[in-house]
């Protein structure tokens, strides 16, 4: 009686020790999405000849503590010499803020540049100061040169006054959302349009009915861009934009996969995922000619509640890293069958893999199980990825010139992939339907011919599908 006490005693111990554990855990969850916060930010740049000289101005700041992302080039990074009083909460390494009521903080720093000066047509990229979890909501942006170069600045945010002094030349930019960057040139350039979403700069004037396209654009929630005729192919920054094209589906093109660019991140993502994100949440069909197909494989299989669910999804990324694996959940999730349409076309070139769906149960080989065996399922046939059978089987196999070849101590094949025919140990035999086929970048072999060739038993249950060697040949 004392030992069962006693154990009881131990589970409930253990049992509180685990429940107190996944509190904390759920509790870091929470406090990691508590922790996204929206501050304003005034940033006033000193152009000197070999630097721009930043002070920072951090406005309706939140009372937790905070991280702070440093531009890589900066240098001389302290609080400002202006607002000693506002330097209570600034930590010791200048890493961030620590916990305080105190809402604004300014920061000073420096961005080295070229001790011969800005070139002409040169983006200054990534120079301002960040915070970890935090998107600023308005940003005012003023440019002092005392360099006497006068010129152009582009920020991407709308230009709200100018003025060339005596001494300096100066430019005021303000609106909503945040600046990574800067551009400059030396010969001004011309508005050719300009609304709440755009400011087109080019040679010349624009056709009447082009800026009437332009203005009749509805792109809600979308951040005002700097869009600039080049005759050469330019990478944009930002919110600056570099177009050799000037027509209405390019310029909307441009903007919105600008936006997206900069509401999601995308940093190991295929090209075409952010056109694709693009399309739904816009109800447009944009990118690559294969960003555009794969949007169209998905709207004419998708109804529409399905619809509905999966541009929810994609809002929710916003913010964070997409991946071609967590579209691929999102998709299962929202399709309610598993698939992975877009690793598959991530490995593909410029090739469409067509949607595919997977058997979720686990797959054995003479009683182990694998993990790397998949089964899909296409036009009513099943079909097994074959490489990693094979190599259980004993088999080793290969992509050669003339196909698909598959060897082992006593049987080999050859599959020329595009051909009525496959040739066994050496004696060609005709076929209808092809026993191999690639989707991505794998190939499988269709249930049936891989228990005719490769003498196997396929068994299923509601549980496992189970792969069996015969005991004859």
């Amino acid at each position: 009686m004392k030992f069962a006490a006693s154990l009881f005693s131990i589970l409930l111990f253990i049992n509180g020790i685990m429940l107190t554990f996944q509190y904390h855990v759920y509790s870091d969850q929470l406090s990691e999405q508590d922790k996204a916060f929206h501050y304003d930010q005034d940033i006033d740049v000193v152009y000197r000849k070999g630097k721009l000289i930043v002070n920072h101005h951090l406005n309706s700041l939140p009372e937790d503590s905070m991280r702070f992302i440093w531009p890589t080039k900066s240098i001389k990074k302290s609080c400002s010499k202006n607002d000693k009083n506002n330097c209570n909460r600034l930590n010791k390494t200048i890493t961030g803020l620590q916990k305080g009521k105190k809402e604004e903080q300014t920061l000073s720093y420096i961005i080295p540049i070229s001790k011969t000066g800005i070139k002409s047509g040169q983006i200054l990229r990534d120079i301002f100061l960040k915070i970890e979890n935090g998107t600023p909501v308005h940003t005012t942006i003023h440019i002092t040169d005392q360099t006497h170069s006068n010129g152009q600045w582009i920020t991407g945010l709308p230009e709200v006054a100018s003025k060339k002094l005596s001494l300096v030349q100066y430019a005021m930019f303000s609106g909503n959302g945040p600046v990574t960057s800067l551009y400059w040139r030396k010969s001004k350039m011309k508005k050719v349009f300009t609304n709440d979403q755009m400011t087109l700069y080019g040679k010349n004037d624009i056709p009447s009915d082009l800026t009437k396209s332009l203005n009749g654009l509805e792109l809600e929630k979308f951040e005002h861009v700097d869009i600039i005729e080049t005759e050469k192919k330019r990478h944009s920054a930002g919110r600056i934009l570099f177009t050799s094209e000037i027509n209405e589906k390019t310029l909307e093109q441009k903007v919105i996969i600008s936006q997206i660019n900069q509401k999601y991140k995308f940093n190991t993502s295929p090209s075409w995922a952010p056109a694709i994100v693009a399309s739904f949440l816009t109800n447009r069909t944009l990118g690559s000619t294969k960003a555009q197909k794969m949007t169209n494989v998905l709207k004419d299989y998708m109804n529409q509640n399905q619809t509905t669910e999966w541009k929810k999804g994609l809002e929710e990324m916003e913010g964070k890293e997409v991946t071609t694996t967590r579209l691929d959940n999102l998709l299962s999730k929202t399709l309610h069958l598993k698939t992975s349409f877009f690793n598959m076309n991530a490995t593909n070139g410029n090739n469409i893999a067509p949607l595919l769906f997977e058997d979720k149960r686990p797959v054995y080989i003479n009683e182990l199980q694998q993990n790397n065996v998949q089964v899909i399922f296409k036009d009513g046939r099943i079909l097994y990825s074959i490489k990693p059978i094979l190599k259980k089987l004993g088999y080793a196999s290969k992509v050669g010139t003339h196909g698909f070849y598959i060897t082992s101590n006593s049987r080999s094949f050859r599959f020329p992939m595009d051909e009525p025919f496959y040739v066994y140990n050496n004696h060609r035999y005709d076929i209808i339907s092809q026993p191999i086929e690639k989707y991505g970048n794998e190939y499988y072999i269709e249930e049936a011919w891989l228990v005719r060739l490769f003498l196997v038993n396929v068994e299923k249950s509601d549980k496992r599908i189970d792969i069996k060697t015969s005991d004859h040949e």
